[in-house]
């Protein structure tokens, strides 16, 4: 890639849909957002996210600070990025002197609630500066040109775990691409989803009264790749009931998430990778989030609940 487009990426390729006149006025990005002063960053954070998701990600930030503190998930700078359509979902990128450290994507519910809907450890996040560059080269598209003809590129984000581009294109139809491993999505998947989620405007309810919460250590299991051995396809699926006891207990075995038809918005089939408990005060049940991927894709934290909507795990039979 030339120097003029990753000049470009820089400067453009982070923004969201759903301001297209704040877009083009401003030069944060993903990559840079760490080195501008907390002043800056507060102005910009209050103009890109509502303050009542603003204190959610401060709380998520400290509850993830309980089970690491090297981490530094509690000392935290957290940049916000509206993620469309509709702008219900917002990427929260943290991190901690200047180097990030993780990142959530907070989404709100038709009811009004906030909701973590996914978070990941490290220096990864589901919108790759590379992969997109990658996918752009792909598709024969400069971004450049692209963005000078008028063209526009926006992050999107679909329930339960899809992370997009939306590349839009001045007489062309708008290409959708994975933003975790650059694959061209399917643009009538993609329209239907975009048609349902602006049909939906979220009024977020007081967060005064959110409980507490705590998180405990993370556990991790080995990596692997569910396409070296295709067998877990020809067994039965882990009984719903069973799924929670069989994630945190069985150690030696290889587990796979699959949402069959529904693979493309997970990105799937992925391997479980790991988990970690959430607790709530007042709350006497705990949130299981699972790790999926870290081979050959970002390693990326989902509730259980979300998964079991859509797929089933199955025991990857040695």
């Amino acid at each position: 890639m030339t120097l003029g487009l990753l000049s470009c990426l820089a400067l453009f390729s982070f923004w969201s849909i759903a301001n297209a006149e704040e877009q083009t006025k401003s030069s944060l990005s993903l990559a840079s957002s760490t080195e501008y002063s907390p002043e800056h960053r507060t102005f910009q954070n209050d103009k890109l996210a509502p303050a009542a998701v603003q204190r959610f990600a401060e709380l998520q930030a400290v509850a993830l600070g309980t089970a690491n503190t090297e981490a530094h998930w509690n000392n935290a700078d957290l940049n916000f990025y509206p993620l469309g359509p509709g702008t219900h979902s917002w990427l929260v990128q943290a991190a901690f002197d200047g180097k990030p450290i993780g990142y959530m994507i907070i989404t709100a519910t038709e009811q009004g609630q906030l909701l973590l809907s996914e978070y990941g450890q490290g220096e990864q996040s589901p919108y790759n500066n590379e992969l997109l560059g990658q996918a752009l080269d792909r598709q024969h598209v400069n971004l450049e040109a692209l963005l000078a003809g008028g063209g526009e590129l926006h992050l999107g984000y679909a329930l339960p775990l899809l992370a997009y581009w939306k590349v839009e294109q001045p007489n062309h139809p708008a290409l959708y691409m994975d933003a975790t491993n650059g694959d061209v999505l399917p643009s009538e998947f993609l329209n239907l989803l975009e048609a349902d989620s602006k049909q939906f405007s979220a009024i977020i309810t007081d967060l005064s009264t959110t409980p507490s919460l705590s998180v405990d250590p993370l556990h991790l299991r080995p990596v692997f790749n569910p396409a070296d051995n295709l067998l877990w396809i020809t067994s039965k699926p882990v009984a719903a009931d069973q799924a929670q006891d069989v994630i945190q207990h069985g150690e030696n075995q290889e587990i796979v998430f699959s949402a069959d038809d529904r693979n493309v918005v997970y990105g799937g089939p992925l391997p479980v990778s790991g988990y970690q408990l959430w607790h709530a005060d007042q709350e006497a049940e705990s949130i299981l989030y699972v790790a999926l991927g870290g081979k050959s894709s970002i390693q990326r934290f989902v509730p259980l609940s979300t998964l079991q909507q859509d797929g089933q795990f199955y025991i990857l039979k040695p």
